[in-house]
């Protein structure tokens, strides 16, 4: 068995080891330790055992939020923090107010928190649209030409200072200086990861030197403790997208076609998939639309590909009749669908758990599925490999969701034993009697290729019979409509059941990317009573994989949608919950907000 690093820019050294031939691999554990705080000479205010920081960065679309994200996220890794980070933009190329959240912590952060303790505006609309999220202790920082004067605002030469080296995009370089001189941490590895973001272009490095020496002379200030550092720990975990983790799974589950139409959120996947093919053997379309993406990816597996494609909401809704085909053909299918909120265009570039009704009953006729649901970059491999691994077992289509949230938030990963992720081949070589859809126990057919043997593979869209010739005749209707169906009972049994954190009386359920904000909000509330159980395996749910939700006083469910569709699947199979927890706003869960959710939930409960 062999670890492998996750080094981004070393892609084809990530998955090299992954072999072929086990079973589903539970093989990562996060890096967490006790620890203490620190003294500092700076003036700090009150903390606790966990510590943190937020970090709130507003501006126009084209000033450079995501340059600056990227070159403080590596640079507090590099200086011994844990870092988590996470977006807000809006539907246009340039101008708009976005947002970039980064948390820093003694501890594996997970999710992000509405109230920041440091809010840096790189524009004047940046103070209005922050501002709800400031509590008294907020330090603000913007510039001194739209400060307006404010008595809670810190004006400094940001324009002034990046206008001396010869262009105002250098205001980032300078905000990112004037961060670490605030906080006062060694700037270092700012200044490394400023030369490796920017190569030879010395003068950011300048400008962030004039921003640190403002920032260390900032007086009369009340700061957040800074948390302890722990570099043992954190250098062994990799900063990483929900996007990259997706397609690291994929990869490991055999992938080796892609076919897509771009779409928000999904395109990062698409993206991702088309750099590793410069090392894997991967054969990569950019389709015409969505419905021949999903077309193709049928057309990859009739050949003997292990295929997906990628798409949000809007483009899986025009996918509907292919996912029929899939069905009725019993050819496999991977799609990853990153939702976002609808109905239509709704808001392209925001986020929510508004899909799962979409994916679970998309397609005319009745046909197995299987819909996934990863929550964190563990799940994200774990489960982008497996779907491979249903889809090509079972012969369904297995849907993979994400969501807008997940996909673009950064979070922190340790090395992979990629080794472990085995890949079984279910192909048979057919004989000259071959029948495509041979009548078994399970209702899996042995599934053959064509120039694999010296059987005829048929595939065809119109009710057949065994060989996979055009019937009506309604006794093999029915034949066919069972074989099909017995699929789910195979699928029931090999559901995966929920996780389960705590011992509480009271079940707080949640499914897909709310796992880090329920888990951080239990861990706020501190209260012995809850119990936090995190659905991935979505569909189809089992009685035993249900069995955990046994016993508990109260049901809360915790879902980012407004049409509580989990809670419905849950009431269908007889678990009723207590109380629903929604929201739809186009923003993912907040921990502090969540927490102060649940325990109005509880009141009402008691």
């Amino acid at each position: 068995m062999q670890t492998v690093a996750l080094d981004m820019n070393e892609p084809n050294s990530i998955i090299s080891s992954a072999n072929i031939d086990n079973e589903m691999p539970r093989v990562f554990s996060t890096p967490t330790s006790s620890l203490k705080i620190s003294s500092d000479e700076r003036k700090f205010a009150d903390i606790t055992h966990q510590v943190s920081i937020s970090i709130l960065i507003g501006g126009a679309a084209g000033l450079g939020l995501d340059t600056l994200e990227k070159i403080l996220s590596n640079a507090f890794k590099a200086s011994g923090y844990y870092v988590f980070t996470t977006k807000e933009f809006m539907s246009r190329v340039r101008g708009g107010s976005n947002t970039t959240l980064i948390r820093i912590a003694n501890f594996p952060v997970q999710a992000p928190c509405w109230e920041v303790d440091i809010s840096i505006a790189m524009d004047t609309l940046a103070l209005g649209h922050m501002k709800e999220r400031w509590h008294q202790g907020t330090v603000i920082l913007a510039d001194e030409s739209f400060s307006n004067n404010s008595s809670n605002v810190i004006a400094v030469a940001m324009k002034e200072s990046a206008k001396k080296f010869g262009n105002a995009q250098y205001g980032n370089t300078y905000m990112a200086g004037l961060l670490f001189g605030l906080l006062g941490i060694d700037k270092t590895p700012l200044f490394q990861s400023i030369d490796k973001h920017f190569k030879d272009e010395s003068a950011n490095k300048e400008v962030a030197e004039v921003g640190y020496e403002t920032g260390r002379k900032i007086e009369n200030l009340t700061l957040p403790k800074l948390p302890k550092i722990d570099f043992k720990e954190v250098e062994k975990l990799h900063l990483m997208d929900g996007t990259t983790a997706c397609g690291f799974g994929f990869l490991a589950g055999g992938c080796n076609m892609i076919t897509a139409y771009p779409m928000s959120p999904s395109t990062g996947v698409l993206n991702f998939m088309a750099s590793m093919s410069k090392e894997f053997d991967i054969a990569l379309e950019q389709s015409e639309d969505e419905i021949a993406s999903l077309m193709m990816t049928l057309g990859g597996w009739y050949g003997g590909a292990r295929a997906m494609t990628s798409t949000s909401g809007g483009g899986f809704a025009l996918m509907g009749e292919a996912l029929s085909l899939s069905g009725m053909t019993e050819t496999p299918a991977v799609i990853y669908l990153a939702q976002r909120p609808g109905p239509a265009t709704g808001l392209p570039t925001r986020t929510e758990q508004g899909d799962l009704n979409l994916a679970l009953y998309s397609g005319h006729g009745p046909f197995p599925r299987v819909v996934l649901a990863p929550g964190s970059l563990e799940e994200c491999i774990d489960y982008g490999y497996l779907a491979f691994e249903l889809a090509d077992k079972y012969q369904i289509p297995v849907i993979v969701l994400s969501d807008q949230y997940l996909a673009d938030s950064i979070f922190m990963i340790g090395d992979v034993d990629f080794s472990s992720y085995k890949q079984h081949r279910y192909i048979t070589k057919s004989a000259e009697d071959y029948e495509r859809y041979a009548d078994t126990p399970n209702g899996i057919s042995p599934r053959a290729i064509p120039s694999f043997g010296e059987g005829l593979i048929c595939a065809v869209g119109d009710e057949h019979d065994e060989r996979g010739q055009i019937t009506e005749e309604y006794k093999m209707r029915k034949q066919m409509v069972d074989k099909r169906t017995r699929k789910n009972d195979e699928l029931s049994r090999e559901a995966i059941a929920p996780p389960c954190k705590g011992k509480g009386e009271i079940a707080v359920i949640g499914w897909g990317s709310s796992k880090g904000a329920i888990g951080e909000a239990l861990e706020r509330l501190d209260d012995k009573r809850l119990e936090h159980i995190h659905f991935v395996w979505v569909h189809p749910l089992s009685p035993e994989q249900l069995s955990v939700l046994n016993g508990y006083k109260y049901k809360i469910v915790v879902e980012n949608n407004a049409d509580s569709a989990f809670a419905d699947q849950l009431k269908l199979h007889d678990v009723y919950v207590d109380d629903k927890i929604l929201q739809s706003n186009g923003f993912s869960f907040f921990a502090d907000q969540l927490a102060s959710m649940i325990e109005k939930s509880l009141k009402e409960l008691s």
